[in-house]
């Protein structure tokens, strides 16, 4: 009769004996069940597993099945990298990966067979970073179980272990912060400052991104093309990434980022008189000229040296340097969406037919729940505003 064990909700184990009498042994095969139809019914579920119990013992006793070889997390990680990471995860993403994976995961899991890997080992890798780091983020925590994660179902997906062991436990929350962000009155002051004592190029990058609240990546590869300073607006299709590896490329912003926002008159006025100098610079350079990647003909906005992309953290280091010089708040470049974002949930009742949504859509949110995650404390404080305004609207006492 076929013996076979559960091991786990579509996991099952095939076990045959072999051998001559008084030299038994027995012979085990790991089996997992993906047909829902199939896992629906008991009728249909013991047919399929008997039928591959006795295809197993079959093989078996004519030398045809091989044994799975015990395979360390470091011998899969090889044939995960090669055949899904380079494939199917963007440029950027695959290096944060590898620097993870490299520093931390491989001394933790490297040398431990892939399958005898469980749940307890995964909350003890967990564990062991944030006492090994105890100012980490709850989103760096979060982003080394979702590389686990991601690295352990493909193993179950490829059936080279039963079930994804990071499944058992528990996702790490992700509790966002507030940010350090500045007030009306400080950008005022700070674009009083950059009028006269910054250069155009970064006059016009931080009052850019203050602005219009776009990412690093988003801002650094606008090109003419997005500009229309007939509408004062900017189209975002591209987001500039560099890695090491790789070097420039331009792609996709992320999920539903696409979008075209307007920008205050004034503000698109010096981006015209910055554009026309790139332009004179580009003629004055001529063959010197070396342009983007594969694009020579490529018109970045803020663009370095002879055209090239602008390297990534270029703007963040001239700003630390810039705030540094004229003592004033300091925030990081990435807080000046998060300042933007705040002024337009501000901006909330106070503009008729502006909603959270519009909030979202400007800022290239995937959807709107990320919006309210990201900002629920600027979101409480504009609705408490709301709420006083309808108080005195209606003057309730």
């Amino acid at each position: 009769m076929p013996s076979i064990e559960k091991r786990g909700e579509k996991s099952f184990r095939l076990i045959i004996e072999v051998g001559t009498k008084g030299n038994r042994k027995k012979e085990y095969k790991p089996i997992k069940v993906e047909d829902p139809k199939i896992l629906k019914s008991k009728r249909k579920l013991s047919a399929y597993l008997e039928d591959e119990w006795y295809k197993f013992k079959r093989e078996y006793e004519a030398g045809a099945y091989i044994k799975p070889e015990k395979r360390t997390f470091k011998m899969f990680l090889t044939d995960w990298e090669e055949k899904y990471g380079v494939k199917s995860l963007d440029e950027g993403t695959l290096e944060t990966y590898d620097y993870i994976v490299n520093k931390e995961i491989l001394e933790y899991f490297g040398e431990m067979e892939l399958e005898k890997v469980q749940p307890i080992h995964i909350l003890n890798f967990l564990d062991d970073y944030t006492k090994k780091n105890p100012d980490a983020s709850s989103s760096s925590v979060h982003s080394r179980y979702r590389i686990l994660r991601d690295i352990f179902g493909r193993a179950a997906d490829w059936r080279l272990i039963n079930e994804n062991p990071v499944a058992a436990v528990k996702r790490p929350k992700v509790t966002y912060k507030e940010y350090d962000i500045y007030t009306e009155e400080e950008i005022k002051d700070l674009f009083k400052l950059l009028d006269e004592e910054a250069s155009l190029f970064h006059r016009v990058a931080i009052k850019f991104a203050l602005t219009g609240g776009f990412r690093r990546g988003e801002l650094i590869a606008i090109d003419e093309s997005d500009l229309s300073f007939e509408t004062n607006e900017v189209r975002i299709d591209e987001s500039l990434q560099y890695t090491k590896k790789y070097g420039y490329r331009f792609k996709e912003p992320k999920s539903k980022s696409n979008r075209t926002i307007s920008l205050p008159v004034e503000i698109m006025k010096e981006a015209a008189i910055l554009l026309r100098e790139v332009k004179k610079n580009r003629l004055m350079l001529g063959e010197l000229w070396e342009g983007c990647p594969g694009d020579k003909d490529k018109l970045l906005l803020f663009g370095g040296d002879r055209g090239k992309p602008l390297y990534p953290t270029s703007l963040n280091t001239w700003w630390e340097r810039f705030t540094k010089r004229h003592d004033i708040k300091r925030i990081r470049l990435h807080d000046m969406r998060h300042t933007h974002a705040t002024m337009l949930i501000n901006q909330i009742g106070k503009i008729p037919g502006f909603n959270i949504k519009s909030v979202s859509q400007r800022l290239g949110h995937a959807n709107v729940k990320t919006t309210l995650d990201t900002y629920t404390h600027a979101v409480k404080e504009a609705d408490t505003l709301v709420a006083d305004a309808i108080s005195n609207l209606l003057q309730i006492r």
